[in-house]
């Protein structure tokens, strides 16, 4: 492995990056202030079974806060919420209740488990609004199925999504994170790729097994589905669910989640555990701006990202329980604040070290696989304008972390995983990874020799197993414009083959926007950077369009006067409300409304 390579075999020579580069340091910048302003007056409590609110304030604060002198003065009442859908909730009654000197708190009846919660002062001014959703005790561990964890059949499997965190982001900001893990077995993967402009491209593979195109054609398990939805696609959760694990599921974007953005969702309900229909109502009913930081959502005293955190803390005894007996499998994404702020990668890390801290303090690491990841870098700012960022989108954040005595009772699996961590790979082979760890027999070394024989070069070779070594973007179904297996080379701007690649894009975007007729032409205002691949004939160019001042990138390869896409087109700034005139779409990226 050459010193300044990540990857470095036959068809993939992966250029390393310093994480703390002169232009990247000049983009590290301490959080600045921001708030959830509005204040937490309630906190639910599971107690013996039995499920309670509790005030969360003392009375100087009520005083400071609310001018509340006395309990009785504060109105209570909440509905039970019960999912319809993806996107909808009814309400099944409503309890009014209040407080005194006595008694700070009030015993929500048994089964409701997601509420709706509003407070007010004198029958008039709404003092709080909130969603708080109670989950069951967990069942005691089966005594007939607990062996020691080196003895186990299946392994638990935790995953623990980022959005928008790169390799070199995470080796900046995530310290505390990283130090940690220190102490515990795990491996980094370096040549980790995105095959997908977004969330949903790359994690589809991770958790479907398969890509975009598949899924949404005509024949996929969402293209043919009659409504739209996801219930026709074997996931990850039915695999494990199929073998008696429990699931759990749980992000922190109603309107951005994983199969809700552009899409339909699910009718029936994927997980054991599902936080969405509270997300949904969190959203739609009490969900307001951050103060300092507008694109961070808080309800109540709580941004979005702390809502799902309490979440995966409540979970942490059915984890406890079931890691015992059938395992669980846990599927956890966060986008909040880190998906649009450079800066929340470091609020992030103290969140993460303290909840694998937990994680450690109560075992569970001992029989379970951990995957902290992400989906692809910062796509949107001012660093992804540099070409240090550039190259970070496509390359996110995976590490693995195992039990360490995987490497004594499976040493080739790991000997492979091992060797996988500078191979080029993808969400393809993370998906072949997991499905793996609902039946250990599979790591057995005379199985993994056997499976080797079997490899072919696909997309989807499970880590545990060689990957292998003549993969290439093209084999492992990587866009060129997503791929990193070859060094950028600054060419001039003002050369003839650029302009008129530049105004080639331009067309092409115009042309998407044909039958949009809401949508203004764009015009090339210019170009901002060029480059060739050092072994390749592929030209990715870096413009700006007028109006709006979009900016985007894209690869394409040049011969003569023959030009043709090597992958979607991609903004790198934010759009918002420049495209408020059409549906959510992939279009709305490149739509100036009129």
């Amino acid at each position: 492995m050459g010193k300044d390579l990540m990857v470095n075999t036959s068809y993939c020579q992966m250029s390393a990056m310093d994480p703390l580069s002169p232009i990247a340091q000049y983009f590290i910048k301490l959080p600045p202030s921001h708030s959830c302003h509005l204040i937490q007056l309630l906190v639910p409590k599971e107690i013996g079974g039995r499920n309670f609110l509790y005030l969360a304030l003392e009375k100087n604060k009520l005083w400071k806060y609310y001018g509340i002198r006395r309990l009785s003065e504060i109105f209570c009442a909440y509905t039970s919420l019960e999912r319809i859908d993806g996107f909808n909730n009814r309400y099944v009654g409503r309890t009014v209740f209040s407080f005194n000197k006595k008694r700070n708190y009030q015993e929500i009846k048994p089964r409701n488990t997601t509420l709706r919660v509003w407070c007010w002062r004198d029958h008039g001014r709404l003092l709080y609004h909130d969603v708080f959703m109670f989950l069951p005790e967990p069942i005691p561990p089966r005594k007939d199925m607990k062996v020691r964890p080196e003895l186990a059949k299946r392994l638990s499997v935790l995953i623990l999504g980022i959005d928008s965190i790169s390799h070199l982001h995470y080796h900046r900001h995530f310290r505390k994170t990283m130090n940690f893990l220190n102490k515990l077995t795990h491996m980094e993967m370096w040549g980790f790729n995105r095959i997908g402009e977004n969330s949903y491209p790359n994690l589809l593979p991770l958790l479907i097994g398969e890509n975009e195109t598949t899924v949404n054609s005509p024949t996929g398990c969402y293209g043919a589905s009659e409504p739209k939805c996801f219930d026709r696609c074997y996931l990850l959760f039915d695999l494990f669910k199929a073998a008696g694990y429990a699931t759990m599921f749980g992000e922190d974007s109603s309107t951005a989640g994983t199969f809700v953005y552009l899409s339909h969702g699910f009718q029936r309900q994927p997980a054991d555990f599902y936080l969405r229909p509270a997300m949904n109502e969190i959203d739609q009913k009490t969900g307001y701006p951050a103060s300092g930081a507008e694109f961070i959502s808080c309800t109540a005293g709580r941004a979005y990202n702390q809502v799902l955190d309490n979440f995966r803390y409540r979970l942490l005894p059915h984890m406890e329980a079931r890691s015992q007996d059938t395992g669980f499998f846990g599927f956890f994404w966060q986008s909040h604040g880190v998906h649009d702020y450079i800066w929340y990668a470091k609020i992030a890390d103290v969140m993460y070290e303290a909840y694998l801290r937990e994680l450690y303090r109560r075992q569970l690491f001992r029989n379970t696989f951990v995957l902290l990841m992400s989906d692809h870098g910062m796509r949107f700012g001012q660093f992804s304008d540099t070409l240090q960022g550039m190259r970070e989108i496509s390359l996110p954040t995976a590490i693995a972390i195992y039990p360490r005595w995987m490497v004594r009772r499976f040493p080739l699996a790991i000997k492979n995983l091992k060797t996988n961590a500078h191979r080029l790979m993808t969400t393809h082979d993370l998906h072949e990874t997991l499905k793996d760890l609902a039946n250990l027999e599979n790591l057995k070394d005379d199985n993994i020799r056997r499976r080797t024989l079997q490899l072919r070069n696909d997309r989807n070779v499970s880590l545990f197993l060689p990957i292998p070594e003549e993969r290439s973007c093209s084999s492992a179904e990587i866009p060129e414009h997503f791929c990193e297996c070859d060094n950028y080379v600054r060419i001039p701007i003002d050369l003839d083959s650029v302009q008129h690649i530049a105004r080639f894009v331009v067309a092409s975007i115009n042309e998407l926007l044909n039958t949009y007729t809401k949508c203004q032409r764009l015009q090339l205002s210019h170009v901002e950077d060029a480059y060739k691949r050092e072994h390749k004939e592929f030209i990715t160019v870096r413009l700006v369009t007028q109006p709006g001042e979009g900016h985007f990138d894209a690869t394409v390869i040049h011969d003569h006067n023959n030009i043709s896409l090597q992958g979607r087109i991609t903004r790198t700034d934010q759009y918002r409300e420049q495209s408020y005139c059409i549906e959510k779409s992939i279009i709305q990226q490149y739509c100036y409304c009129l």
